[in-house]
């Protein structure tokens, strides 16, 4: 859950910061997604292998017909050749769920629940965990205004604590808009960076 931790100064007033810490300074270019020893990894481009559970077989499958009602994407840590991320889509939240659901138990016997690891998931207002942060456990949670469009990178829960993070461009009330998501089975110990389609755009998060 999200809890205050501080207060800080934003121009003349006072806003209530839920869970504010400070992190290391960020450099100011992202980093390579393909250099396995920073584990960082920059959200730009998708390349989907299957759109509601089937298999696509171009990007022009994908682009001419499902790829414009796609509302999720689930990214994975991994490339294609030319640099895009591999991905899952989803044009409902309905078959994003009935994915998820017969996931989660493939995974049981994957994960044991006796690992440890962090609880929650910590998102970053700059690149490479820079700047200030705040973390969220789970569930739904639309952004205060002082971090609505704020999140530029993210670290997740372990995969023994929760399932997934996923990144909402809307508020609840104003309809969600996209979402990426991140399987947390995929990118503990990995940090995503948001790039300009993503960078600065969350104004929710949901964690399950």
């Amino acid at each position: 859950m999200l809890i205050t931790k501080f207060k800080k100064t934003v121009g003349t007033g006072l806003v209530a910061a839920v869970c504010f810490m400070s992190a290391l300074p960020a450099s100011a270019a992202p980093a390579n997604v393909s250099d396995a020893k920073s584990n960082h990894y920059t959200i730009k481009s998708f390349h989907y292998l299957t759109v509601d559970g089937k298999d696509v077989d171009s990007q022009a499958q994908v682009n001419s017909k499902s790829g414009k009602d796609i509302k999720v994407t689930m990214v994975l840590p991994q490339q294609n050749q030319n640099g895009d991320l591999l991905a899952y889509g989803f044009t409902s939240k309905l078959t994003l769920e009935a994915f998820i659901e017969k996931d989660k138990q493939r995974l049981q016997n994957e994960i044991k629940p006796a690992a440890s690891g962090p609880c929650c998931t910590d998102f970053y207002e700059y690149k490479n965990k820079g700047g200030q942060y705040i973390y969220w456990r789970d569930g739904f949670k639309n952004l205060p205004s002082s971090w609505n469009d704020r999140i530029s990178s993210l670290s997740t829960a372990s995969p023994s604590s929760s399932y997934s993070t996923t990144l909402w461009e809307h508020t609840s009330t104003q309809g969600y808009g996209k979402g990426v998501l991140f399987r947390h089975s995929d990118w503990y110990g990995k940090t995503a960076n948001m790039a300009s389609d993503w960078d600065n755009k969350a104004s929710a998060i949901d964690i399950k």
